[in-house]
């Protein structure tokens, strides 16, 4: 009988059941696990176990014996002594009826698939035997389907290997692998570390030299011209040692140093070139002249010229005449429900003197430099509202915003621009709200939308 979680349980396997069994093999060892062979007994043959005591020690003998002579073997499992002092020898029996080993079935694993406890479905429901895998492997292999189980060994260890250096300390390794035999279906693993270290050391390993930092440069070494300056660097971080490699490349260094030159020359002035042309054409203007510092040009070294390099001056300061002779004033929109971004065209004109607005394109091209005045205006119906600019090019010179909720609104807006010859200014539709279509209202008689700007 063996204990498992606190009951006592009966292991019964008739002698039908098996046709030979697999005892333990041992003379005169000193514990029942000393013993680690087995051997297969025939038939009508148990296993026994016999104890020798020699004062204070013992030894066993495990074997296989004819059935009719075990009860005849000693077998100290259990032992009694009555109170004349006689020893009673007890077979319990484990392997089979007859077969007297209990040390086997407790503590060694039978090599054939079997189960030892015959309800094993019983004592799994009551005991969860099968969730203990390495205590059901032993008792009811079959039931907990664990005949594949099997526990892994470690294989012997591989020879050390060399040393892992050429020079210094370092070490040697073994290692070892769980596969003799491997673990499977849900076997243990290999108890133990699977690598070994032992220490190996060699002579020391020489040191190589390194450059330290490179120091300060010198001062140049001339007052005037050209000199040369250096700086350097020794072979000490760390020094070579034990015929260690010496630095490579150069200990020193050299540049260039360039002092104010001996005979430095300072610069002077070309003669002014002529005036520009004046800045208006009427009107006070600005016109400017220049002068380069190259008779003679300044040395490396040399002064540069003092003074300024550019000249201005006034120019035109005789009024402009009032008549300009540039002046256009156009109305009549073409497009009532203009996009976003969209240059009016005014097509009509009243007045166009100098032919600057183009009625084609709404565009107005100035046609000398000067400060031009522009005005535009535009009509929006009931309930409708609108945004235009006043643009010269892409930049927006004035705006206006229109709306009136009961009645038409018309509304206006004004730029004084400073204009190149050749600068383009027109009028430009932003966005209408409340409505989608004929937004611009036109009544040349009542709601006039215009454009106009003079010179």
């Amino acid at each position: 009988m063996m204990l498992y979680k606190g009951f006592i349980l009966f292991l019964i396997a008739g002698p039908g059941n098996v046709d030979s069994l697999s005892c333990y093999s041992c003379n005169n060892v000193d514990s029942l696990d000393s013993c680690k062979t087995i051997t297969t007994c025939g038939k009508r043959e148990s296993c026994f176990t016999r104890l020798e005591k020699k004062g204070q020690s013992a030894s066993f003998t495990l074997g296989c014996t004819q059935n009719e002579n075990c009860g005849s073997v000693p077998v100290y499992n259990n032992v009694s002594k009555l109170s004349n002092g006689q020893m009673i020898q007890e077979c319990e029996e484990c392997c089979g009826v007859d077969k007297c080993n209990k040390d086997l079935c407790n503590y060694k694993t039978s090599p054939p698939c079997s189960d030892y406890i015959e309800n094993c479905a019983f004592w799994n429901k009551g005991y969860d035997i099968c969730e203990d895998i390495h205590q059901a492997k032993l008792h009811c292999r079959k039931f907990c389907k664990l005949c594949d189980l099997v526990d892994g060994n470690w294989a012997d260890w591989s020879s050390w290997s060399s040393c892992d250096v050429t020079c210094g300390h370092a070490k040697h390794t073994r290692i070892r692998t769980c596969t003799n035999p491997a673990p499977a279906y849900k076997g243990l693993d290999c108890n133990g570390t699977n690598t070994d270290f032992k220490p190996c050391t060699r002579p020391l390993c020489p040191v190589h030299g390194g450059w330290a930092g490179w120091s300060s440069w010198e001062p140049c070494p001339v007052t005037c011209n050209i000199g040369i300056q250096k700086r350097h660097r020794t072979c000490t971080n760390p020094s070579p040692l034990r015929h260690g490699d010496h630095c490579f490349g150069d200990s020193f260094d050299v540049k260039l140093c360039q002092q104010k030159p001996c005979d430095a020359s300072n610069g002077g002035w070309a003669d002014w070139v002529t005036w520009s042309t004046c800045s208006e054409s009427c009107g006070v203007g600005v016109k400017t002249r220049s002068r380069s510092c190259t008779n003679p040009v300044p040395g490396t070294h040399g002064e540069p010229c003092v003074g300024d390099n550019i000249h201005v001056d006034t120019c035109n300061e005789e009024d402009c005449q009032s008549d300009s002779g540039v002046a256009f004033n156009a109305y009549y929109v073409t497009d009532f429900s203009p996009v976003s971004g969209q240059t009016m065209i005014f097509s009509k004109t009243l007045l166009n003197e100098g032919d600057a607005y183009n009625t084609s394109t709404g565009i107005f091209v100035a046609p000398r430099n000067g400060t031009y005045t522009f005005e535009a205006q535009m009509c929006t119906g009931h309930r409708k509202s609108m945004q235009f600019d006043i643009m010269v090019g892409s930049v927006v010179h004035a705006t206006a915003y229109g709306y009136d909720y009961d009645n038409a609104d018309c509304v206006s807006t004004h730029a004084i621009v400073k204009l190149n010859t050749g600068d383009r200014v027109s009028v430009e539709w932003k966005y209408w709200s409340y409505a989608t279509s004929n937004v611009i209202l036109q009544n040349v008689n009542f709601y006039r939308n215009s454009f106009s700007g003079k010179l």
